[in-house]
């Protein structure tokens, strides 16, 4: 079970991304690599992922390699890069998990690389365009996730963006010294369509 707390085109000048207020989705590319490298290893990032054991560049990279051809059908997986929607800053990535083609549902993560970046909205804005994803291009029914007791600041804006707690999976995890629990969440399509109903989209045309 994955608990990461992941096509499209490259220039945030090209048309194809999946826009919010404050960010495009896009394909990964292998050049990616360096800046995901940059904040990839701080131990204020991982410590809500599923390691905190460091990632050399060659595991990334083949982590990469895997996910710029993933399909979200054959593999059960699709990532995307985030990027600010202005500058085109790389943010970090956000994916759907285990999908399921049977049961309509998919486990939802994200991770914003660089600290500097929380707390500016990008995570609420991100996670409501790849719901958009999940319910108005794949057709996906429900939408869960699995995030630390103390990631408050996540809680937060999963709830901001439509997801609700809906139980705990008790001492899962085992993180400096402590055991945490996970909380589990999860949002409907009905909810979500509740305010982004069929014909409408998270972010604005450029």
């Amino acid at each position: 079970m994955q608990f990461l707390d992941i096509f499209i085109f490259k220039s945030s000048a090209m048309l194809g991304m999946y826009l919010g207020e404050k960010v495009n989705l896009r394909a990964l590319e292998l050049d990616d690599l360096d800046i995901v490298m940059t904040h990839w290893n701080n131990l204020e990032l991982r410590q809500y992922l599923n390691s905190q054991i460091p990632m050399s560049r060659q595991t990334e990279r083949a982590w990469l390699e895997r996910a710029t051809t993933q399909d979200p059908w054959r593999d059960g997986e699709m990532t995307l890069a985030i990027e600010d929607r202005k500058s085109g800053e790389f943010l970090g990535t956000v994916s759907l998990f285990d999908i399921s083609k049977q049961h309509k549902r998919a486990e939802f993560g994200i991770a914003i690389h660089n600290a500097d970046n929380l707390g500016k909205g990008y995570g609420t804005d991100t996670t409501r365009v790849m719901l958009w994803v999940a319910f108005h291009i794949l057709g996906l029914n429900s939408i869960y996730l699995i995030t630390m007791d103390g990631n408050e600041r996540a809680q937060k804006a999963y709830k901001n963006a439509g997801f609700k707690p809906v139980g705990v999976f008790r001492q899962g995890a085992y993180v400096k010294g402590a055991f945490h629990d996970f909380v589990i969440m999860d949002i409907l399509k009905e909810e979500f369509f509740e305010t982004y109903p069929p014909g409408s989209s998270v972010g604005n045309s450029p």
